[in-house]
């Protein structure tokens, strides 16, 4: 726990400035504000699924907020010489393009019904399908990027590289009673477990537990793959052409990446983007980050569940 505080600490030391904090923060309650008063992502951008187009959406809205933090920090860091870097466009340019790739993946309705199966079937289906295509999109791509494309050897963005758990054990445990208690909340009832109860186990003659237990594995899974592309490529990678300051233009699209979830989710993910990201950054390893992702999702998925029974 101390190791985390001390990098975190660091991290703040070395990058804080008022003014460019502050900016960070206007672009972001901006941001924020926007979407939940237009219902931007959730009423306008999904709109169009099913369509490509709701890709291109999704791209011009995390390369806005990437590069106006970009932006930032330009301005306040007197640091420009990263936009005349090819590596810098390759890298970003990439990255932006398989996230929103994947947030706006059209054919999840047509792999579904590919089965052929009954509408709660076919529900359980696109819902887990939706987090499997992520391997795919997201941890593939990035593999083959870094394989063929990406000539800095970072471990595969931080991945392949071990950490140390046993901070992250204690992290998780100071902030499992905080999700306990908002778990009491409406907004998030009204939106967690993210797994709903079918009867597909009925109709094809699985155990039942079977569902829940694939698709809670898989939606671990999406946020390994999170993990890999916020905290590896987003910082790790780009750290090469931007130093410390690849953390912040990250923390803004992955607050962005929360858009369709609960307003306190998004504004926590601000903060939690930002220590996973400061981890990352000096530790060259994610899977504190993964851990952590992972712990909190189910832990999310549990109190939902619990509270609903109770």
């Amino acid at each position: 726990m101390k190791k985390i505080i001390h990098l975190v600490k660091q991290h703040i030391q070395q990058d804080f400035k008022p003014l460019y904090y502050g900016a960070i923060f206007i672009l972001l309650a901006v941001s924020i504000t926007v979407n939940y008063t237009l219902n931007l992502e959730n009423g306008i951008i999904d709109q169009h699924t099913g369509k490509w187009i709701r890709v291109f959406y999704y791209y011009l809205l995390y390369a806005f907020g990437y590069y106006a933090t970009c932006l930032a920090v330009s301005a306040f860091h007197n640091n420009h010489a990263f936009w005349k870097s090819k590596t810098f466009w390759i890298l970003s340019t990439f990255g932006l393009t398989i996230l929103s790739a994947d947030r706006g993946f059209p054919y999840l309705h047509k792999l579904a019904m590919l089965f052929n199966q009954p509408y709660e079937a076919y529900s359980w289906l696109f819902r887990t399908l939706n987090h499997a295509t992520g391997f795919i999109i997201i941890f593939l791509s990035l593999w083959l990027f870094y394989r063929w494309v990406d000539k800095e050897k970072s471990g595969f963005y931080g991945l392949t590289k071990p950490g140390n758990i046993k901070p992250y054990v204690y992290l998780l445990l100071i902030v499992a009673p905080a999700i306990l208690i908002a778990a009491l909340h409406t907004s998030f009832i009204n939106y967690y477990p993210v797994y709903k109860s079918t009867h597909v186990a009925g109709l094809w003659g699985w155990p039942g537990y079977m569902p829940a237990l694939i698709f809670e594995l898989l939606y671990g899974l999406d946020f390994l793959n999170v993990e890999l592309l916020f905290r590896g490529f987003f910082v790790i990678g780009l750290a090469q052409v931007l130093g410390k300051d690849a953390i912040m233009p990250m923390v803004t699209i992955y607050c962005y990446l929360h858009f369709g979830k609960p307003i306190g989710e998004t504004i926590s993910s601000i903060a939690g983007g930002y220590i996973l990201g400061a981890i990352a950054l000096y530790t060259r390893s994610v899977w504190g980050g993964v851990f952590i992702h992972v712990g909190v999702a189910w832990l999310m998925e549990l109190s939902a569940w619990l509270v609903k029974q109770l």
